[in-house]
């Protein structure tokens, strides 16, 4: 015998206390996950931002990241002339060696500061990437100078004109630049040579960022040198590579799928 509705909607009146602890039980679970999935989302269109579906990163074998990853200035050598790479305005294969490394930045509102990623790269990387001078200007080849990302410029000492402490000395701040809204927003950026020597790494950086002719040569080039015996044969292999967009996709989208399908059944869970 099934129970008539009205006697439903009396129990729920009668026990107040339970059915508004219920209701705001389920919101919370509701809210919690929704906001779960706004910070997902908003990861996947950051690192979205950050790559180029042309764009190839060269890391050594097993590294999952460019911190993790050391490769020597020989192997861009061997990589600078591989098929299918595209050229700059100037006629240079679009090959940029980058070093990248972490720092901590002190903080006014917080004695632990705050980690931030320095990279070191040539003019070819900044034309490489689409980000653009805010305030300021590019630093200069040879100089102790360096480019703050438009979040890192917050930091009062992040300021133009002001210096910057790590590695082995003061670093002036010339500039800041707009990655629009991408990861890039979080880095300073300096002189390859300039900062691999402040952190004592003159032939170890971290990684290599290759841009293909168009979309049909970025399969051709990664086969190209992970085939390549030349790298294999080395103490610090840099084979495999991958392409740079999109690098969190299927964990984002993992996230966002596990997030709904939780919040479907929240929802539909009965009081």
């Amino acid at each position: 015998m099934s129970i008539p509705l009205a006697y439903n909607l009396r129990n729920l009146v009668v026990r107040k206390t339970t059915t508004v602890m219920t209701a705001l039980g389920i919101a919370l679970t509701v809210a919690v996950l929704v906001a779960d999935l706004a910070m997902a989302r908003g990861l996947y269109e950051v690192f979205e931002r950050s790559g180029n579906p042309l764009h190839v990163l060269v890391l050594r074998k097993g590294s999952t990241s460019e911190l993790s990853s050391p490769v020597t200035r020989e192997v861009y050598r061997d990589l600078l002339f591989k098929p299918g790479i595209a050229t700059s305005r100037a006629g240079e294969p679009m090959v940029s060696l980058e070093m990248t490394t972490v720092i901590n930045l002190p903080r006014v509102d917080t004695a632990k500061g705050m980690n931030v990623t320095v990279r070191g790269l040539t003019p070819l990387g900044i034309e490489m990437r689409n980000v653009k001078i805010d305030q300021g200007r590019w630093h200069q080849a040879g100089q102790r100078e360096v480019v703050v990302g438009r979040s890192i410029a917050l930091h009062p000492r992040a300021q133009v004109g002001k210096s910057l402490r790590f590695g082995k000395g003061e670093w002036r701040v010339v500039g800041v630049m707009d990655g629009g809204q991408s990861a890039l927003d979080n880095e300073i950026w300096g002189d390859l040579n300039q900062i691999s020597s402040d952190f004592n790494r003159p032939d170890r950086m971290s990684s290599v960022l290759i841009r293909a002719l168009d979309a049909a040569a970025v399969p051709a080039l990664i086969n190209s040198v992970n085939d390549d015996r030349r790298l294999m044969r080395r103490p610090s292999p840099s084979a495999p590579i991958t392409t740079i967009r999109r690098p969190r996709a299927p964990h984002s989208s993992f996230s966002e799928s596990l997030f709904l399908s939780l919040w479907r059944l929240a929802a539909a869970s009965p009081l």
